[in-house]
């Protein structure tokens, strides 16, 4: 999905809102042109917060499921 995340959570808001973990690639470094940062993805996600963030990825929990 490099380069599309936004467009698989966006196509995605129905699957995710009954999925309790989501563990995704990401960087805040520009790598490419268009690349969706951390608090975009947040932003794309409302209800969602980074439980574990690791040197090139990110674990999200749907709050939905409670803390």
């Amino acid at each position: 999905m490099q380069g599309a995340e936004i467009d698989l959570v966006e196509g995605g808001l129905r699957t995710l809102a009954n999925t309790e973990l989501f563990y995704t690639e990401i960087s805040d470094v520009e790598l490419y042109e268009g690349q969706i940062t951390l608090a975009g993805l947040l932003e794309g996600l409302p209800g969602w917060s980074a439980v574990q963030r690791y040197p090139n990825d990110v674990l999200l929990r749907n709050e939905r499921f409670g803390p």
